[in-house]
C-alpha cells in the first residue's frame, strides 16, 4: 500500500509538471514577439545613451546625430501602426537631422566639395520634408500593429554601434561630416528598405525608393572624398 501511495504521488506530480510546462509554453508563444521587440528597443535606447557619452568625440556632428536619435525615439508615442504614415513621420525626423549636420558643415567646414555636398543635402531634404508633411496632413492613418512599423527603426541600433567603434576625436569638421553623413544615409536606406516590405501607398513607396537611390549615390561620393582626403 505504501508503494502504491508513492506511485500515486509521483503520477500526480508528473501531471502537475506537464500542465505547468504546457501553460508556460503557451504563454511564451504569445509573448515571444513582444519580448523580442522590447529587447531590441532597450538595446536601441542603451546605444543612444552611449552616443551621448561619445558625442564630444565627434564634435557637433555626433551631437546632432544623437539629437536626431532622441527625436526618433520620442516619436514612439505618435506611431499609429499605419506603415505609410509612420514612415513619413520617421523620415521627416531623419531628414531634419541631416539638415542640422549640413548646417554645421556649411558654417564651419573648410573643404569646398563637402560644403557643396552639405548644401545639396540640405536643399533636397528640405524639399522631401515638405512632401512628407503634406502626405501626413492629408493621409488618415489606419490603425495597425505598431510592432510591425517599429521594425523600421531597428537599423538605428546597428548604425549607432558602428559609430561607437570609430575614433573621431582627431577629425576636422569636413571629415566628421563625411563620416557621420555616410552613417546617416545608411540608416535612412535601411529604414526605407524595411518600409518597402510593408508599405501600401505608391506615393510613399516612390519616396522610399528615391531616398535609397539618392543617398546611395551620395554615400559613394562621400566615400570617394574620404579616400582622396585620408589623414
Amino acid at each position: 500500500m505504501k508503494n502504491l501511495g508513492k506511485q500515486i504521488q509521483i503520477l500526480a506530480l508528473c501531471a502537475v509538471t506537464v500542465l505547468f510546462v504546457t501553460a508556460c509554453g503557451g504563454q511564451e508563444s504569445k509573448t515571444e514577439e513582444t519580448t523580442t521587440t522590447t529587447t531590441e528597443e532597450t538595446t536601441i535606447e542603451t546605444a543612444s545613451d552611449t552616443t551621448m557619452d561619445t558625442a564630444m568625440a565627434g564634435g557637433g556632428m555626433m551631437a546632432h546625430m544623437h539629437q536626431n536619435m532622441e527625436e526618433m525615439q520620442g516619436m514612439k508615442a505618435n506611431m499609429t501602426g499605419d506603415p505609410d504614415y509612420d514612415f513619413a513621420l520617421m523620415m521627416t525626423h531623419h531628414h531634419q537631422g541631416a539638415i542640422r549636420m549640413a548646417d554645421e558643415e556649411i558654417a564651419n567646414g573648410t573643404d569646398a566639395k563637402m560644403k557643396e555636398m552639405a548644401q545639396k543635402t540640405k536643399t533636397s531634404n528640405q524639399a522631401d520634408i515638405q512632401k512628407l508633411q503634406a502626405f501626413t496632413s492629408k493621409h488618415t492613418p489606419a490603425k495597425g500593429d505598431t510592432t510591425t512599423t517599429m521594425r523600421m527603426m531597428h537599423p538605428m541600433n546597428r548604425m549607432m554601434q558602428q559609430m561607437h567603434q570609430q575614433d573621431m576625436s582627431n577629425m576636422n569638421t569636413d571629415q566628421n561630416f563625411a563620416t557621420m553623413m555616410i552613417h546617416h544615409h545608411q540608416m535612412g536606406n535601411e529604414m526605407s528598405k524595411e518600409f518597402l516590405k510593408i508599405g501600401k501607398t505608391q506615393e510613399m513607396k516612390q519616396m522610399a525608393q528615391k531616398t535609397i537611390d539618392q543617398q546611395t549615390k551620395e554615400i559613394k561620393e562621400l566615400e570617394a572624398w574620404q579616400q582622396q582626403n585620408k589623414e
